[in-house]
Order: structure tokens, then C-alpha cells, then sequence
């Protein structure tokens, strides 16, 4: 397998679980199509059931959104064939195709992107009265680094190698760790996700908490070994009476198999992109990125069937995006 190569591509910046198995070839003549998610109580789980829904309104195909644990989850189940449509980020996408990283021993060079969504932002949060106020402060504390089986867990453990920061990562989903930083048995936690993330919204008014933001230095170290990550703040009263933190982003979106037949891949991409306006009115982070924003952002092989629509609309197509069945 030819390895997709990382382009150092700028992040441009804007302000589906049923566990059965799918024969991709029968698509379409079944109009039921399942994509694994996210967990429920997050911002993420409304903007993608917002596609969905665009998506089923202008097609033949009803897609369910199913809460799972997250982006690694959908990635495994992908690779499986147990998803017919999977939430996905930039890291998982590439290390998915490539067979790097988590996925070194499950690669799953038939992953293919459909589109990006919108970018996600980390939180990482702690108690107001924990006393930490820097990264460097969490070495040795109960920290939880986002829910299991999400991508925000894996982009944690991944920027506090390298800044050198070792907490003790206590490992659980959002609504658990949120309850352990209510309750005093975790000093904080992380979501990757839009603001405001609603679990931390409602920690945060039960028990007060401290978005840590990273200096510039910080980011500058973190993006030249992870280039899929940008730089971005969290606007000063995205949570009641916190200052703006600076943090990192991520792209987010729905990928496929390359077997998801083309035809209903080039449907669901039309649908999506000439009803975007309605996800966007309704999911602000979704505001402002288009097609190009996929193709100058893409991490791993475009679908086949969402590659004509993007053609169609005379887009300028890098060869290391063209999936291998279109070359």
C-alpha cells in the first residue's frame, strides 16, 4: 500500500452506532445507512445529527446517528465493517489509511473521507480549586484525558508527550469523569469537541473550573510534530467568567469504505454540501468551511463518489487526495 504522505497543509480556521454488518454493494437498494457518532451529551453529536438530517431530507437514504465512544471506535468498526458511515478527525484518518500510530496493527486502506464537518477544539479543564494553573502543574494528578475510545484521549496523550507532562491519566467517559472532577476524585478532564461543550458547562456551574491554555511557545512545539493541529482560542465568556484560553484544533467529519457504493457516496456528498448552509445556521463552528476546505485539509483519500462531486464543482484535486481505485 502506497502511504498517503502528510502535506503540510494550514488548517483553515472557521468561527453514524448499529452494530450490524453491512454489505457495501447493497447500499443502495438499502436506504438505511448508520454512522457512528460520539457520545451523546456533546456539541459534536447535534452537528452531526445536523448533517444527518440534511442528508435524509434530500436523498433517498435515512442515516441514523448512533452514540459511540468516539473517532477510535469508529475507526475499529469501520475497519470491520460494522459502520456504513463513521465520524472521523484528521489524526484517526491518517493513521487509519496509513496503518501508523493506534492503527499499526488494523490498518484500513479502504478508509476514504466524504467531508469535513468543522474543526473541534481541546478543553482541557481543572478545578478552580485544585491549584493548577499550568500544564506542568497536572504531573502526578488524576487527570482524565477524554472519554475512551474518542481522538481527544489519543491528541492528549500525544501534546503532553511532548511538552513532557505526566499526569495520572485516570481513563473513562465524559459523563464519569465529569462526575470525578464534581466530586473531587479527579483534578480535571478533556473533551475534544465545539464550545461549549455542555459537560463542561455543567461542571463548571457546580464546581467552578480553569480552562489551561498554552503559550505560544507551547503551540509552536506542538504543531511542528503534529501538523494536522492548529493553533486557536476559546473566546473569553465561552464559559461563564473564564478569560480566553488558547488551545488546539482539529478537523472533524464523515468518512466511508471505498466498497460504500459511489453513487450513494456522490448523493450524500451532493445533499450535504448544497444544504451546508442549514447545518451552519444551526452548528456555528460549521461556519465557513466549504469543499476546498476538505481538499486543502484532507488527510487521507478522498471516496470515490465524493471525488466527483468535488470535480464536478471544478475543484483542483492534489494527486496524493485521489484514491487509489480513481488513478
Amino acid at each position: 500500500m502506497t502511504q498517503f504522505r502528510w502535506k503540510t497543509r494550514q488548517i483553515i480556521p472557521a468561527s453514524l452506532l448499529v452494530l450490524g454488518s453491512l454489505a457495501a454493494t447493497t447500499a443502495q437498494a438499502n436506504t438505511a445507512l448508520n454512522l457512528g457518532a460520539v457520545p451523546t451529551g456533546t456539541g459534536w453529536f447535534f452537528g452531526i445529527s445536523e448533517g444527518a438530517r440534511v442528508i435524509s431530507a434530500n436523498t433517498p437514504y435515512e442515516i441514523t446517528v448512533r452514540e459511540t465512544g468516539g473517532t477510535r471506535e469508529n475507526a475499529i468498526r469501520l475497519t470491520r465493517g460494522e459502520l456504513d458511515l463513521a465520524f472521523t478527525e484528521a489524526l484517526v484518518g491518517y493513521e487509519m489509511y496509513n496503518g501508523t500510530g493506534r492503527f499499526e496493527d488494523t490498518p484500513n486502506p479502504d478508509a476514504r473521507l466524504i467531508y469535513w464537518i468543522a474543526p473541534s477544539t481541546m478543553h482541557w479543564a481543572v478545578r478552580q480549586d485544585s491549584g493548577i494553573e499550568t500544564f506542568e502543574d497536572l504531573n502526578g494528578e488524576r487527570f482524565n484525558p477524554s472519554s475512551i475510545g474518542g481522538g481527544g484521549e489519543y491528541i492528549t496523550e500525544l501534546v503532553f508527550d511532548i511538552l513532557g507532562v505526566e499526569p495520572d491519566f485516570q481513563r473513562m467517559r465524559i459523563d464519569d469523569a465529569a462526575e470525578g472532577v464534581v466530586d473531587g476524585r479527579l483534578v480535571g478532564f478533556s473533551y475534544n469537541g465545539v464550545p461549549p461543550i455542555p459537560a463542561f458547562t455543567e461542571v463548571h456551574s457546580s464546581r467552578p473550573l480553569r480552562l489551561l491554555s498554552l503559550s505560544e511557545e507551547q503551540v509552536d512545539q506542538v504543531t511542528a510534530e503534529l501538523p494536522f493541529l492548529t493553533g486557536t482560542v476559546i473566546p473569553e465568556g465561552t464559559y461563564r467568567d473564564m478569560p480566553e484560553a488558547t488551545s488546539l484544533g482539529i478537523f472533524m467529519g464523515v468518512a466511508a469504505n471505498a466498497d460504500l457504493d459511489d453513487d450513494v457516496v456522490y448523493e450524500i456528498t451532493k445533499a450535504y454540501w448544497e444544504n451546508q448552509e442549514q447545518v451552519a445556521a444551526s452548528f456555528k463552528p460549521a461556519e465557513g468551511v466549504t469543499p476546498q476546505t476538505v481538499i486543502d485539509n484532507a488527510t487521507f483519500p478522498l471516496h470515490a463518489g465524493a471525488l466527483r462531486y468535488y470535480q464536478e464543482l471544478g475543484l483542483d484535486i492534489p494527486d496524493d487526495v485521489l484514491p487509489p481505485e480513481a488513478q
